[in-house]
C-alpha cells in the first residue's frame, strides 16, 4: 500500500529579559492511504501504523485536511474518528463528546437507521463536510500521529498538540515554555532560641519542601511546627516563634485556670476561678513574665468552708506559737542581762537596752 503523509512544524518563541529560547517540534502528522476499508478496519490500521484515527476539534484542523486530502471524483470520502456511542457523537481517540461540528446540510440524518460512523467528503460540493453513514462501508482512512515526546515538557506538564503548534500545560507549581521552572517560596530563617530543618525534592524553599521548627529548653513553640511550600509560591502558614515558657501552675481543690496569650507572644495571663461554695487560698491572677517567672505567688487551693476554717485555725496557732516562742526568748535575755548587771555595775553603761516588747511575768 502507498500512503500520503504531511508534517507540520511549530515554532514556539519565548522572550524574556536578555534571553531568547527557540523550541522546535513537530505537531500532529496526518496520514492517509489509497486503499478503502471499513470504519473498524480504519481504526485498527491507524492504531497499528500511527497513533489513532483522526480527531477534528476545530476549524483549523478542518482547513488543513481540506488542503491535504486531494479532491476525488469517485468515492470521495474518508473515515474520521467520530462515532455514535450511547447516543452521543464521540471522538474515539480521546473519548471527548463532540464540541465542534462541520456537518453537511441536513446531516446527520441516520437515513439507513444504522449510520453510526462519520465520513468526511472530498468532492467539490461538500469539501470537508461531514456525513453519517454505515460503519461497514469502505472508505479511505485518515490517521494522525502524535509527535509530543514523553519528556518534552520536562515531565512537569502535559504536551498538547494541534495542527500548527504545541503547548505544555504545566502542573501546579511549574512554569516556563517546557515547564522547567519550579515555584519558590520566601526563604525562612531560624527563630530566636530555636532551630529549623528544611528539605525538599526541588530545594529547601521550593515546591512541596517542608520546614520543621523546634525551640530550646525553657521556650515553647508559638505557631505551626511544620510549614509546606505550596504551588502558589506561599507557605501554608506564618513562620512560628519561640516564646519563653513559665513552669506549670498547680491548683488543687477542683478549681479552673483559664490562660490566654497576652499582647506579646511570650506572655500568658492566667485567672483562677473556684467552684461555687469554695474559697481561693492564694492569688486570683497570674502573668508569665519575659524572664520565665510568674508575677504572682502560686494559688494554694480552692478550699471549702471546713478547709478554710482549718487553715485559719492553723494560722492562729502558728501565730500564737511564734508569739510565745519570741516571748520566752525575750524573758531569757532579760534575766541574763539582770544577772550581768548585778555582777558588773559597769555593764549597764556599756550596753544599750534590749529592743522589742517584754512579756509580762
Amino acid at each position: 500500500m502507498t500512503g500520503g503523509v504531511v508534517k507540520l512544524r511549530a515554532i514556539s518563541v519565548h522572550i524574556g529579559i536578555f534571553w531568547l529560547i527557540l523550541v522546535s517540534v513537530e505537531g500532529w502528522t496526518y496520514h492517509s492511504d489509497n486503499t478503502t476499508m471499513t470504519w473498524n478496519q480504519t481504526r485498527e490500521w491507524c492504531q497499528k501504523h500511527y497513533t489513532d484515527i483522526v480527531v477534528i476539534h476545530n476549524e483549523n484542523v478542518t482547513h488543513f485536511l481540506k488542503e491535504y486530502l486531494k479532491i476525488r471524483s469517485t468515492s470521495p470520502y474518508y473515515w474520521i474518528g467520530l462515532k455514535k456511542i450511547n447516543g452521543n457523537w464521540t471522538w474515539v481517540a480521546d473519548g471527548q463528546i463532540m464540541n465542534y461540528e462541520n456537518w453537511a446540510a441536513h446531516e446527520p440524518n441516520n437515513a439507513l437507521s444504522d449510520e453510526h460512523c462519520v465520513e468526511m467528503s472530498s468532492n467539490t460540493v461538500n469539501h470537508g463536510k461531514w456525513n453519517d453513514d454505515g460503519c461497514t462501508k469502505k472508505k479511505y482512512p485518515v490517521c494522525q500521529k502524535a509527535q509530543c515526546l514523553n519528556n518534552l515538557c520536562s515531565n512537569n506538564g502535559l504536551c498538547k498538540e494541534q495542527v500548527n503548534n504545541f503547548t505544555c500545560e504545566c502542573k501546579p507549581g511549574f512554569s516556563g515554555p517546557q515547564c522547567e521552572t519550579v515555584v519558590s517560596c520566601e526563604e525562612l530563617s531560624e527563630p530566636p532560641h530555636g532551630w529549623m530543618k528544611c528539605s525538599g525534592l526541588y530545594g529547601n524553599h521550593s515546591l512541596n519542601s517542608n520546614c520543621t521548627f523546634s525551640c530550646a529548653g525553657g521556650y515553647k513553640l508559638s505557631g505551626t511546627a511544620e510549614l509546606k511550600c505550596n504551588s502558589s509560591g506561599a507557605w501554608n502558614g506564618p513562620p512560628p516563634s519561640c516564646a519563653v515558657e513559665c513552669f506549670p501552675l498547680l491548683l488543687f481543690g477542683g478549681g479552673m485556670m483559664n490562660c490566654t496569650e497576652g499582647d506579646a507572644s511570650f506572655r500568658s495571663d492566667c485567672r483562677v476561678q473556684c467552684p461555687r461554695g469554695r474559697l481561693l487560698l492564694g492569688f486570683t491572677e497570674f502573668t508569665c513574665r519575659a524572664d520565665g517567672m510568674w508575677e504572682s505567688s502560686f494559688p494554694l487551693m480552692c478550699a471549702n468552708l471546713v478547709h478554710f476554717q482549718i487553715a485559719l485555725l492553723t494560722s492562729v496557732v502558728i501565730s500564737v506559737f511564734c508569739g510565745c516562742f519570741c516571748c520566752r526568748k525575750n524573758k531569757k535575755a532579760v534575766r541574763l542581762r539582770t544577772q550581768q548587771e548585778m555582777l558588773n555595775p559597769a555593764f549597764e553603761a556599756e550596753h544599750t537596752p534590749l529592743d522589742g516588747p517584754l512579756c509580762s511575768a
